[in-house]
């Protein structure tokens, strides 16, 4: 777990910047132009494309970022994977590279394949990259199970997981927050978007308060890419052993949630302003 105090320090290890999120944009409508269903109808990408898979992957284009843990500017690869994998996504160390395994990531909502990107490109931008011996032992398959994670207390609560399960979660939340902003600063239909940035903040509110994990049916689509992680932490919370990070989450996004209520219409794009205090 990242200390709250620690966490805001370090904030630049877990935000994505207005340069970062352009880029991922980028890369975004990059698989999009290819691996849409309205782009590939019923064909077989690795039949279509097969002349531009190599290793079996298809190279997507690189993401320039500061890495926190050399203090040096850097540049991550992103690949589509055909590889068959339990995963959505990861994040390569050694090669630096990330993967979007197209099998699973193909069947996620646009929402949600963002988000991914977004979690695996701050996995390259955080500061904590050690792999502890937990870890390592959390992701170590069951004989017979069908994911790829032994423990989910172990990979979730790991300190190299949490901090980005966490940022994850406020990055779509800020993203989803500001485009709200931006059409009450519209003007068309403000009165709609007002009430939409109410409830937002509202619903925002109450999940922050409730001792109890909503629904699927009623959580925040800003939640539903990290629900796994949520349901460990609720599981948790009266556990001696890992109640602090329920603690910890709870508090963090109380702070998030009075940052959101501050900023107004003519804020700047996503990531420049929330972490600001």
């Amino acid at each position: 777990m990242t200390p709250f105090k620690t966490f805001v320090t370090e904030k630049k290890a877990y935000t994505l910047n207005s340069q970062d999120n352009k880029q991922l944009e980028d890369i975004f409508r990059e698989y999009l132009k290819y691996f849409s269903p309205d782009a590939l109808g019923d064909y077989d990408p690795e039949h279509v494309y097969k002349k531009a898979i190599k290793d079996g992957r298809i190279y997507l284009g690189t993401i320039k970022y500061h890495d926190s843990a050399s203090k040096e500017d850097n540049e991550v690869s992103v690949y589509v994977s055909f590889e068959t994998f339990t995963a959505d996504a990861s994040y390569e160390q050694t090669e630096n590279i990330i993967e979007l395994f197209y099998y699973n990531f193909s069947r996620l909502s646009p929402l949600q394949q963002r988000n991914k990107i977004a979690h695996e490109l701050l996995h390259a931008k955080q500061h904590y990259k050690t792999i502890t011996p937990g870890y390592r032992k959390a992701l170590q398959k069951r004989s017979g199970a069908k994911t790829t994670i032994r423990s989910e207390r172990g990979y979730f609560f790991a300190p190299n997981e949490y901090p980005v399960q966490v940022a994850s979660i406020v990055h779509e939340m800020d993203r989803q927050y500001r485009l709200i902003l931006q059409k009450v600063k519209i003007g068309s239909n403000a009165k709609f978007w007002d009430n939409q940035r109410k409830g937002f903040l509202r619903l925002l509110e109450q999940f922050i308060r409730s001792p109890k994990l909503m629904s699927d049916t009623d959580i925040p689509n800003y939640l539903k890419n990290e629900t796994r992680f949520l349901r460990a932490l609720f599981r948790n919370k009266d556990n001696p052993k890992y109640s602090k990070y329920y603690k910890d989450f709870k508090q963090k996004m109380y702070w998030y949630y009075q940052n959101l209520k501050s900023l107004k219409a003519n804020e700047r794009e996503t990531g420049d302003n929330l972490q600001d205090s």
